[in-house]
């Protein structure tokens, strides 16, 4: 990181991920990089995130499964500049195949973004198991960074 005065630690950036509404998925697609908004949540250090079970994205993750997000904040205008904090994870996406775990992540999705549906959780979920893709990013590196000039 270039800028090592506005470098967080990794609980920093586990925190933006948290708050974060959503996040960019920036992967390889043969051609260059492909990017695309993403709903994580994350169970411990690992990163969650459903989409379809298939499409260019997931063939994507499938050939080339290395992965970053990248989720940001804006904190507030300073002069001729904005304040922000931001997290990046780079990691390896994995198809989630086992029941439990693609269970235990679609709650932590639905208890971060759906938290008022909950009580109807288990009777969605289980129609929707079979249409949905789940991955998780095996994180390798973690970095926050913030910036709060005033």
């Amino acid at each position: 990181m270039r800028r090592t005065d506005r470098e967080r630690d990794a609980a920093f950036a586990w925190a933006v991920f948290d708050k974060a509404p959503y996040a960019v998925l920036s992967m390889y697609d043969g051609e260059g990089g492909y990017a695309v908004p993403v709903s994580p949540a994350r169970v411990g250090e690992k990163v969650y995130f459903h989409c379809a079970c298939e499409g260019k994205k997931v063939a994507c993750l499938v050939r080339w499964p290395q992965v970053t997000l990248t989720a940001a904040e804006v904190t507030g205008l300073a002069h001729f500049s904005v304040n922000y904090r931001s997290a990046n994870i780079r990691g390896r996406a994995v198809r989630v195949e086992d029941e439990d775990e693609k269970w235990a992540a679609l709650e932590a999705i639905t208890r971060k973004y759906c938290p008022k549906d909950m009580a109807g959780f288990e009777k969605y979920a289980a129609a929707m198991m079979a249409k949905t893709a789940v991955y998780r990013v095996d994180v390798a590196e973690i970095t926050g960074k913030e910036r709060t000039a005033t």
